[in-house]
């Protein structure tokens, strides 16, 4: 862990430890704070902020020889700045922050298990667009396949069902964080 993933922790562990996160907003149907759009979606940036923080991602190998032919790849590593349409490719959870979110909520109460669930998906794959889209055809662009277990399961298993490779190289990036 990084100086900006620990800060990031300290502000995910603190949001999360406030016993406000329990209450139900009365004007919402009774829906806890923590299921409300505009409190999640700050908490998810958080969270996906946190991998995103690594001086290092994983890359597939698809990627990798698209991003060298493109001469995208400096001295420094890669910046991460560049990722978009004019590029053409991005940076992907192989374990959505959403669901990452939902597991640190359930573990809210225990410090050492929620930084154990941010080590343990503390991952994030430069892919190119056409790998993206596979996965977004798959249906679980934004979750895991059912039964999936965090401590017992592949964390690329989203990669497997779409068709995409799953990353064994790692490239340096670098740069302000791009989400």
């Amino acid at each position: 862990m990084n100086e900006i993933q620990n800060a990031i922790f300290h502000l995910i562990n603190n949001i999360l430890s406030d016993d406000f996160f329990d209450a139900k907003l009365k004007n919402h149907k009774e829906q806890k704070i923590i299921e409300n759009s505009a409190i999640r979606y700050g908490l998810i940036n958080y969270v996906a902020k946190y991998s995103l923080a690594n001086n290092e991602y994983l890359v597939t190998d698809k990627c990798l020889n698209y991003l060298q032919s493109q001469s995208l790849i400096s001295e420094k590593g890669l910046l991460r700045g560049k990722k978009g349409n004019k590029h053409k490719f991005t940076f992907e959870h192989p374990i959505p922050a959403n669901i990452i979110t939902d597991l640190l909520y359930k573990n809210r109460k225990d410090k050492k298990m929620m930084l154990k669930v941010l080590k343990a998906t503390n991952l994030v794959t430069v892919l190119t667009y056409e790998e993206n889209d596979e996965i977004n055809k798959s249906r679980l662009t934004s979750s895991m396949p059912n039964n999936w277990e965090i401590f017992q399961d592949n964390p690329f298993i989203r990669y497997s069902i779409s068709g995409v490779e799953s990353p064994t190289k790692t490239i340096k990036v670098y740069g302000a964080l791009a989400r």
